[in-house]
């Protein structure tokens, strides 16, 4: 879980539809294919190899921008045989680099229109949309019972939770004595440890159904799911802006907040404890892990270069909310001496995570050098940082990355850590992590919250390593729930 993807609207928050002019030369060509628009604006056009109800492979070619898994292209359209049979909304889901072009797999999110049922010159054609709704209900009929039946179990336990507490809260609106809001919090607390627990039964029931479920299936599963349990859970913060994705990708900095503030959050008391119960699973548990390993390294490498004359020198890619920044600043004396370095593609990422590092020196009295540059990961592999930007003038003895590697493939991921440990001083540390799917939770999160990422094993980990670096200058460590792998290189001193 983290907070980078594309950004894919243009200045007025919506991504600009084809232009009328290629809707023309689409029509005039019948050709099948599908248009959106690249993180810089960029019309391109994929080649289509595979057309589904919901989705789409689609060959696309020259890339300027690494595409990422959960990218959502806000503006997005089909074409078959010159005719326009999709726009809306697509994630990317899979993807594969060969070379010079791109295989990628992206859903189309809209559920209730699938490809055929469109109206054609003012005119609903009728068969083709019956024939579209029925080769949709015949995936789903084909759904295993056992899904069904705990999807069904699941609904059941939710809906009627969701009638007690309402019946909680409208004796507490009643006139209880105690305060609503301290009452509220208090019911929570007592309900937690059982409704966790129920909760978590019913999603391991889930997960052992879902996962020898074929790919090519799993339009129609994920269909079920969300339309039955979408209404219990998107009234919880963390599940709407998961998955309705409002900066345009799943994992941004308010979700990361959302999970580090570990309360219950939500308009009802329904909606705390299911908002409760998903900043718990194990991905966010690891979330917060990862920060206290990366606060850790903080303080290591602060303490071990620190008294040479110079500030310690952090670079901090994908920042985020930087929250083990600005809990480092708060907490130890040796961030005087660090001067660290923020990079996020996203302004409003940025903007808040500079604040929220400035507020911690303030109110500390701390000397921390704090610089703020906006970014994205391609910038930063282009190599021209060092020339735009002071920041890079000189070699870091600290650089990590959250939660980056998530979205990215390993040919990306690769040069990033090679980039990173050649800007690294001798003696410099690059620390990496990287989400594994050893604890199972992988399907729940994307079936339920549309939230994908690239999963990567101590196999694929070890794989980023930069070529030549000996065995013995980097180790990989897991945290405590095994969900969050780091790759820790230490640049030989002398190099």
């Amino acid at each position: 879980m983290h907070n980078h993807s594309a950004n894919n609207h243009s200045a007025n928050g919506t991504a600009p539809a084809v232009s009328s002019g290629m809707a023309k030369r689409l029509k005039a060509g019948q050709e099948s294919l599908v248009v959106f628009k690249d993180q810089d604006g960029v019309e391109l056009r994929g080649a289509i190899l595979k057309l589904g109800q919901s989705r789409v492979i689609f060959e696309v070619y020259p890339v300027r921008q690494p595409l990422q898994a959960a990218e959502v292209f806000g503006s997005f359209q089909v074409w078959v045989d010159g005719r326009e049979i999709f726009s809306g909304r697509a994630v990317v889901r899979n993807f594969l680099n060969l070379g010079s072009r791109v295989a990628c797999e992206a859903e189309l999110q809209q559920p209730e229109a699938a490809p055929g049922a469109e109206a054609i010159g003012g005119k609903v054609e009728v068969g083709e949309a019956y024939e579209s709704f029925f080769r949709h209900w015949q995936g789903q009929a084909k759904v295993s019972t056992e899904f069904k039946a705990v999807v069904s179990d699941l609904q059941s336990y939710l809906s009627g939770l969701k009638l007690l507490l309402e019946r909680v809260e409208a004796s507490i609106t009643a006139g209880l004595p105690m305060n609503r809001a301290d009452l509220e919090v208090q019911v929570a607390k007592t309900l937690a440890a059982p409704v966790l627990a129920s909760l978590n039964t019913l999603r391991e029931r889930l997960l052992e159904t879902a996962k020898n479920i074929v790919p090519e299936r799993r339009p129609a599963y994920e269909a079920i799911l969300r339309r039955q349990l979408h209404p219990l859970f998107l009234c919880a913060p963390f599940a709407f802006r998961a998955y309705q994705k409002p900066l345009g990708y799943a994992g941004d900095y308010e979700m990361m907040n959302m999970i580090h503030r570990n309360t219950f959050e939500g308009e009802s008391l329904y909606a705390r404890l299911v908002h409760y119960w998903l900043v718990n699973q194990y991905p966010a548990i690891s979330v917060r892990n990862r920060v206290a390993h990366m606060k850790g390294k903080l303080l290591q490498e602060t303490v071990r270069r620190g008294g040479q004359g110079e500030p310690v020198r952090i670079l901090n890619v994908g920042c985020g909310p930087a929250r083990e920044v600005g809990q480092f600043i708060a907490e130890s004396p040796a961030a005087d001496r660090a001067e660290f370095t923020l990079i996020d593609f996203d302004r409003e990422t940025l903007n808040h995570a500079t604040a929220t590092c400035q507020e911690a020196k303030a109110r500390h009295g701390r000397r921390t050098g704090i610089n703020a540059i906006q970014m994205s990961a391609t910038q930063l592999l282009k190599g021209s940082a060092g020339r735009a930007y002071p920041a890079f003038a000189k070699p870091f003895d600290l650089i990590y990355c959250g939660g980056l590697f998530d979205y990215f493939s390993d040919e990306i991921c690769k040069q990033m850590v090679a980039m990173f440990y050649d800007r690294l001083r001798p003696g410099g540390l690059t620390v990496v992590a990287n989400m594994d799917d050893r604890v199972p939770y992988k399907e729940m999160q994307e079936y339920l919250l549309d939230w994908h990422l690239i999963y990567r094993d101590n196999r694929r980990m070890e794989a980023l390593v930069p070529d030549g670096v000996d065995r013995a200058d980097w180790k990989l460590v897991v945290e405590s729930v095994g969900v969050n792998l780091f790759l820790e290189v230490r640049k030989p001193d002398g190099n």
